[in-house]
């Protein structure tokens, strides 16, 4: 028989050896889901991405990098659906896990920045009181952003989304926001609409298709087609390197087509 005083020293050992071992095995693990998460998202594999980001929390729950990536991937996704309940449904996600890295991280550029993405997406979706509402908090979260992460330039490129779209509010839209208590935020322009999304694709030249049809859009809202039409003929002629680039380029071809 075996006993106590003899198996002691053993289960020391055993939970020594263990306790030395598993944590890094497992960080181990998960900083090379993370690495492969990394480059299936920066080759825009979105869907590929967010599943390892979604295996990583399954572990890590507090992960931030797991946490803002998947927040914005589920945010990119639901962009490119057709139906208005699956886009929701996917920006609904994205605002989960957006609250929960900002309420973890508040202090980190990237919880602020997918906050006010999830926020945006879900503005675009919502009656005039609740953009009027997500407007607020937009700008707010977008600001910080390029605050703490002055060479993103996603954070720019949605800085200056924020002010394409606030200031080229129509006169009736105007109206109904001053119904309400918080009306429209002050100080948007078409000026740094221009100007920041001209600093997004300096930053970030790879993402120009994007960042250009998106400057082509706000041209258009602010009435100034030709300039659009300029830009929309720009994009048409840059090569795709993915699945995304081809969808918005064909969203490209069907706004020039529009415009001209």
């Amino acid at each position: 028989m075996i006993t106590l005083k003899k198996t002691l020293p053993l289960f020391f050992i055993i939970f020594l050896i263990w306790g030395e071992t598993c944590p890094a095995q497992n960080t181990s693990s998960i900083d090379e889901l993370l690495l492969e998460a990394g480059r299936r998202f920066d080759n825009s594999e979105e869907s590929e991405a967010l599943n390892i980001y979604l295996e990583v929390l399954k572990q890590e729950t507090q992960n931030l990098e797991a946490l803002w990536h998947t927040s914005l991937i589920y945010a990119r996704v639901g962009y490119r659906y057709d139906s208005e309940e699956e886009m929701m449904e996917n920006y609904q996600k994205a605002l989960t896990y957006a609250e929960k890295t900002l309420e973890l991280y508040p202090d980190e550029g990237y919880a602020h920045f997918v906050y006010a993405v999830a926020n945006g997406r879900i503005s675009d979706l919502s009656d005039s009181q609740t953009r009027i509402r997500k407007s607020h908090v937009v700008k707010k979260h977008a600001q910080k952003a390029v605050e703490l992460l002055p060479n993103y330039a996603p954070a720019w490129h949605l800085l200056g989304l924020w002010h394409s779209k606030i200031a080229n509010v129509g006169s009736a839209r105007q109206f109904a926001a001053g119904l309400f208590s918080d009306g429209l935020p002050e100080g948007a322009s078409n000026q740094k609409a221009v100007e920041y999304m001209q600093k997004a694709i300096r930053l970030q030249p790879e993402q120009t298709l994007r960042y250009k049809l998106d400057l082509a859009r706000h041209y258009e809202r602010a009435g100034e087609n030709n300039k659009a039409i300029q830009i929309l003929k720009e994009v048409v002629q840059i090569t795709p390197k993915n699945d995304i680039d081809r969808w918005n380029l064909e969203r490209a071809r069907d706004l020039l087509k529009k415009l001209s």
